[in-house]
């Protein structure tokens, strides 16, 4: 089982180009069964171009067995892998071998020809297990640099560098690769190179290397039948151990016209694999560039439509440029026209162009014109060319944008008390501040930017209605526009209002009067009129008119007021109508500056409460008992309307919630329990308290009962007892002396029947006088109470 990375197109170079490479191994020997387990850690190579010859770019493939070391130094500079790619093979276990892939170009180009070495690719702990036994021998490492020039005396040619990492083995013995992008246009001096991996020359079971079903070889270095044997065909090495770098010419197996080939590996036993595929292949292509030569319109204010000239060019070209090659026009990166050329472009040739188009309104100002040879309008082109990275020309283009005029309306005012004054600002408030701006009041100064209206937030008119002329600005231009003012007569109301004379008093609210007239008024105050009112300059609250107020007439109205504590004894309400609490109208007036009325209030007070009596009761169970806090009334009231009410708490008592419903008959939470009374009168209100205190009186212990079950006085029931005193305990005894009845607290009122004794237990004792002992067992009463008590039916 084999995982892989698909040999495929890297990068393509179309000009007066060949390749070459150079590059070593790390093996010391042939790997396999018997070979040394040992590898090293750098080897060097020799590079040497001729002095015609620049180099384009150089790419350093390295590989080995293991999952990889992707870090190495080459020439004393520190290498990370820019691509990796990795080989598992089964051979009864899995086996991973990787190549890994970086960009040197620069550093072959600022280096040039000379020794080169690669370091720092340490596989020493990593080969043990791929060495023989127990591995398959497939212990290897190595590098190579594939090497792109120039030279003038080349033909044009294509080079195509392929790469990825794919193998054959005895468990797949055929691996076929199809190289795709190429153009062949003449077959002479075509060839095809490779740089594999872990070939030996000692394995050759079934092994060939072939084109479009052609096998290839160069012997004696590449027999036919043992393609991959740890050669050089640059250098003539047949010591390469374990890697090859061979080339084979392929004229012969290639026809013109062709954009792909097949290659086809096969080996029955060896384990190679194949990291990249450079094909060298004659074309002839030409190569398109343009220029910008002038574009017309730029310069006038609000255009945005463009002429740009321009010229195509077919130079450092092997072929004609064809006709109709498309050229494409970009803002930025928006396509905004696109053309083609008209004639085919001879070798050195240049064809000359013009076109007109309209930027669209989404490009700002500033941008970069693009002009593309060859593009489709997608970034995309139709023709092969020697080099497809010139075919680009752009230029910086300053649109002259006019500024934008909007919101733009006329402005009328009410013919008012005093004289009219218009903002003239108002009327263009819409328009951005990044514009200059000046008022005018002829169309020529405007134009001219003469006598600018020095103050136009306080215009007086002299003509009515009045043009006024705007002139608006930025660096680049200008515009003029115009609107009018006009006088008009307008029927509106005249709000007022008035507060009485008052009085408050601190914690209650405040009920204030207030009055709003519509007297020096053409037309009706409208409904819902805001009116703001302000304790000390405080919002405090807000109310509105209810009705339509006739021109001469008034409404009366109410508020009530929440005064702060913080308020001075004496402090101004101030109220406002047309005021939303903002100090904002919605009703426009005659008059504006009339709307407010300020009067000066002082907080009252009432004589306090005298103190009060506290209340005592007696105790009716579980410290309970019922009150008549009414008896109070005639302590607290000064006066026949004064209000009183009586409360459970002091916060209740302030803010005049809660009140105690039936004061005559309260029955106390707590023992004892403080109650709050309020006394309040038109000024103000006042505030005390006093306790209701329960005690626990003497028993009343009646002289007979009838326990008959007529409902009526059926149980010897001893008022001031039950709950009250909870530990006391009575006994009962008949005439004789026997004790016929024990009860407590628990046990209730006595309903007539004998609960102890050998006479009537169980039964209702017959008519007559019986005695009892009722102990309290209370340090009140310490002494029993002892007396008779007389059962009839």
């Amino acid at each position: 089982m084999v995982f892989s990375q698909d040999i495929a197109l890297y990068k393509q170079f179309n000009g007066h180009y060949d390749y070459l490479a150079f590059g070593n191994t790390l093996n010391t020997e042939e790997n396999g069964q018997g070979g040394q387990c040992f590898i090293l850690t750098s080897s060097s190579a020799n590079f040497q171009l001729q002095s015609n010859q620049q180099v384009v770019a150089a790419y350093l493939y390295w590989a080995g067995s293991g999952p990889g070391d992707f870090d190495v130094t080459f020439n004393q500079v520190p290498i990370t892998a820019e691509r990796t790619f990795n080989v598992i093979y089964n051979s009864g276990q899995d086996y991973i071998y990787f190549s890994a892939f970086a960009d040197i170009t620069q550093q072959i180009k600022n280096t040039g020809n000379g020794n080169y070495t690669l370091s720092d690719l340490d596989l020493t702990q990593v080969i043990p297990e791929y060495c023989s036994p127990p591995g398959s021998g497939t212990n290897f490492g190595g590098w190579a640099v594939t090497v792109v020039y120039e030279d003038a005396t080349l033909p044009s040619n294509q080079v195509n560098v392929f790469d990825g990492l794919e193998s054959v083995n005895r468990n797949n013995q055929t691996l076929d690769i199809t190289l795709n992008n190429l153009m062949v246009l003449d077959t002479q001096g075509a060839k095809i190179g490779f740089l594999a991996w872990e070939g030996d020359r000692g394995i050759s079971v079934n092994e060939t290397l072939r084109i479009n079903g052609n096998i290839l070889s160069n012997p004696p270095l590449n027999p036919a039948d043992n393609a991959f044997n740890g050669t050089n065909s640059f250098t003539g090495s047949d010591v390469l151990y374990n890697m090859d770098i061979d080339v084979y010419p392929i004229s012969n197996y290639i026809n013109t016209g062709d954009t792909s080939a097949t290659i086809q590996l096969t080996s029955g036993q060896d384990f190679v694999m194949v990291n990249n595929i450079i094909t060298v292949l004659n074309t002839e292509l030409p190569d398109a560039t343009i220029s910008i030569d002038k574009v017309i319109g730029d310069t006038e204010c609000g255009n945005r439509e463009l002429t740009v000239d321009y010229t195509v060019y077919n130079l450092n070209s092997t072929d004609i440029l064809p006709a109709k090659t498309p050229i494409a026009f970009y803002a930025n990166e928006t396509l905004v026209a696109q053309i083609e050329t008209v004639a085919a472009i001879a070798i050195d040739g240049q064809e000359s162009g013009s076109i007109t188009f309209t930027i669209p309104t989404n490009i700002e100002a500033d941008f970069i014109l693009k002009v593309v040879v060859d593009d489709t309008g997608n970034g995309t082109g139709i023709v092969n060319e020697t080099n497809e990275e010139n075919n680009e020309a752009e230029t910086s283009i300053h649109l002259l944008v006019n500024p934008i005029i909007k919101g733009l309306h006329n402005l009328e005012t009410c013919d008012i008390i005093g004289e009219e004054i218009f903002d003239l600002t108002e009327a263009t408030s819409q328009i951005e501040p990044i514009y200059t701006l000046s008022f005018h009041l002829s169309e020529v100064e405007a134009q001219n930017n003469l006598n600018p209206i020095l103050n136009p937030e306080t215009f007086k008119n002299t003509e009515n209605p009045q043009t006024i002329f705007i002139r608006v600005s930025n660096p680049d231009c200008f515009l003029i526009a115009s609107f009018t003012v006009e006088v008009l007569p307008c029927p509106l109301p005249d709000a007022t209002i008035v507060i009485p004379e008052i009085s408050a008093c601190r914690d209650r609210v405040l009920l204030l009067p207030f009055t709003v007239y519509n007297l020096e008024a053409t037309a009706p105050l409208p409904a819902n009129t805001s009116i703001a009112f302000y304790a000390e300059g405080v919002l405090i609250g807000l109310s509105k008119t209810q009705n339509s107020i006739p021109i001469g007439e008034s409404e009366i109205g109410e508020i009530a007021l929440l005064l702060s504590e913080s308020l001075p004894d004496t402090f101004s309400i101030t109220v406002v109508v047309d005021d939303d609490g903002n100090g904002i109208g919605s009703v426009e007036e005659l008059l504006e500056d009339n709307n407010t009325f300020t009067q000066i209030i002082s907080f009252e007070s009432i004589p306090p409460i005298p103190n009060l009596p506290n209340l005592l009761e007696c105790e009716k169970g579980f410290e309970k008992a019922i009150f008549d806090l009414t008896v109070q009334d005639d302590l607290i009231r000064t006066a026949q309307d004064d209000v009183v009410q009586y409360f459970t708490t002091s916060e209740d008592a302030l803010q005049n919630t809660n009140p105690i419903s039936n004061p005559s008959e309260f029955e106390n939470d707590t023992n004892p329990q403080t109650i709050y009374v309020r006394l309040e009168n038109e000024i103000c209100f006042t505030t005390a308290s006093f306790q209701l205190t329960t005690e626990k009186c003497a028993p009343f212990i009646p002289q007979g009962f009838s326990p008959n079950n007529d409902g009526i006085n059926d149980t010897f029931e001893i008022s001031n007892l039950l709950n009250i005193y909870e530990n006391f305990e009575l006994s009962i005894y008949s005439r004789n002396g026997n004790l016929i009845h024990t009860a407590h607290n628990a046990d209730g009122f006595w309903n007539g029947v004998a609960t102890k004794g050998l006479l009537f237990r169980g039964e209702t004792v017959p008519v007559g006088t019986y005695y009892y002992v009722l102990a309290l067992n209370d340090p009140k009463y310490p002494e029993p109470f002892i007396g008779w008590v007389y059962v009839n039916y």
